[in-house]
């Protein structure tokens, strides 16, 4: 796909917003929030299990063998306990 460059005006609001996902490295760079945004608006998104090649099916599948196999380790007592470190950087998308 060939890329055209452009030079767009964006209201304060908007650009700070991009910034934001950009600093929170959601995205490398401001052209790449702007395409997807774009992109999203006009085309809409894709369905992710198109983008993948499965089916709902094979995803929910693929779940509940992965939740067995967890409460399985869990009961066992082979899991170690873990804690998610949300400091200042973190970032919700």
């Amino acid at each position: 796909m060939d890329m055209k460059s452009h030079h767009v005006t964006l209201a304060e609001p908007v650009s700070a917003m991009i910034e934001t996902q950009i600093a929170c490295g959601r995205f490398k760079d401001f052209s790449a929030a702007i395409q997807e945004a774009a992109w999203n608006y006009f085309f809409g998104t894709a369905s992710p299990y198109q983008e993948y090649g499965v089916t709902p099916e094979e995803v929910e599948r693929a779940y509940e063998k992965c939740s067995a196999e967890t409460a399985r380790l869990r009961r066992a007592g082979k899991l170690k306990e873990w804690r998610t470190r949300l400091g200042p950087s973190f970032c919700p998308s």
